[in-house]
C-alpha cells in the first residue's frame, strides 16, 4: 500500500529472475541464441552474472511459454519448431486476432482507423521488397497498433502471452521454407482496402487469408504478428 510522504519516483527494483527471463527471451527472438541450442547452467550464470536459482525460475517461464524444453537429468534447449506445425501455429495466431478485429473494428475513430490502413501499406512495402525482417517488424507494428484498441484488455493480456511464442515458430518456419511473398502481399492488399472501407466482414475474411484459415492443408504464406 502507499506509504504517506514516500516519494513517487523511487526506482522499481527488478528481481533477478525476470532479469534473466527477459535477456533470454529477448536471445531466443533475436537468435542470438539458436533454435535447438543447449542452456547450459554454468555459461548462462557466467553470460548474466548471477546465480543458478533466478537463472532456472526463468527458464522455467520460459519452458511454460514454449520457447524451452528440458528433458530431466539431460538437456535444456531451446525449442526446435517443427516446420510441419508452421500452418497450425500461424492459425492459432489469426484465431486470437480474429476475436481481437471482431471487438475492435466497430469501436475505431478515423485517426485510428487511418493508423491501421497506414500500418499495413508500410507492410506491404516490406513484402514487396521480399525483406523477411521487415515485414516482420512492420506486421507486430500492425498487431500491436490494433491490440492497443481493443477494448477486451483480458483478450489482449491472454493474446500477448500466448502469440509471441507462436509466431516464433512461424519465423523458424519461414526461414526454413521460405515466404511466397506476392500471395502475402496479395491478402495484405486485401486487408488494407477493406480497412479502409471501413468493413469488418472484408477485413476478417482477408485476415483469414493471411493466417490460412479453414486451410489445414495450406503452405506457409502470410507474416505472422
Amino acid at each position: 500500500m502507499p506509504v504517506p510522504g514516500a516519494s513517487s519516483n523511487a526506482p522499481v527494483r527488478v528481481l533477478a529472475r525476470d532479469r534473466a527471463y527477459e535477456a533470454l527471451r529477448k536471445a531466443i527472438l533475436a537468435r542470438t541464441i539458436l533454435p535447438g541450442e543447449r542452456l547450459d547452467d554454468d555459461k548462462l550464470q557466467a553470460w548474466l552474472g548471477m546465480s543458478k536459482t533466478p537463472i532456472r525460475q526463468a527458464l522455467h517461464a520460459l519452458t511454460v511459454e514454449g520457447f524451452v524444453e528440458t528433458a530431466a537429468q539431460s538437456y535444456t534447449r531451446v525449442i526446435e519448431p517443427r516446420v510441419d506445425d508452421a500452418v497450425l501455429h500461424l492459425q492459432t495466431i489469426g484465431i486470437f486476432l480474429l476475436g481481437i478485429l471482431d471487438l475492435t473494428l466497430g469501436t475505431l475513430d478515423q485517426e485510428r482507423q487511418d493508423e491501421l490502413v497506414h500500418d499495413v501499406e508500410q507492410l506491404l512495402v516490406a513484402l514487396e521488397n521480399e525483406d523477411i525482417d521487415g515485414s516482420l517488424a512492420a506486421s507486430q507494428t500492425y498487431y500491436t497498433h490494433l491490440m492497443e484498441s481493443c477494448p477486451n484488455h483480458v483478450l489482449v493480456e491472454l493474446a500477448q502471452r500466448t502469440l509471441v511464442a507462436r509466431a516464433y515458430y512461424v519465423v523458424v518456419a519461414y526461414r526454413a521454407l521460405g515466404v511466397q511473398w506476392q500471395e502475402a502481399a496479395a491478402a495484405y492488399r486485401q486487408v488494407r482496402d477493406a480497412l479502409a472501407m471501413g468493413d469488418p466482414q472484408a477485413v476478417a475474411d482477408a485476415t483469414k487469408q493471411v493466417f490460412r484459415i479453414e486451410q489445414p492443408d495450406a503452405v506457409v504464406r502470410g507474416v505472422g504478428s
